[in-house]
């Protein structure tokens, strides 16, 4: 048996690996992504105002009955 990492880049591809799956032809075995690995993925690293400005705007996008 051989373990390939595959990055799916269409949740279509998901799907077919779990139709593949369901036919017992393969097994998708989910590994967990540590935080420094996803560093190497980031485009276009940002400022600290430019995250706060951002998550800001998220924030203030949230509506919240407390």
């Amino acid at each position: 048996m051989q373990t390939l990492v595959i990055e799916l880049t269409n949740q279509k591809a998901y799907r077919l690996l779990k139709e593949l799956e369901d036919l017992q032809l393969i097994r998708v075995v989910k590994t967990p992504v540590k935080m420094s690995s996803l560093r190497k993925n980031v485009k276009t690293p940002m400022v600290e105002t430019a995250i706060d400005k951002q998550l800001a705007e998220l924030r203030s996008e949230w509506h919240r009955d407390i």
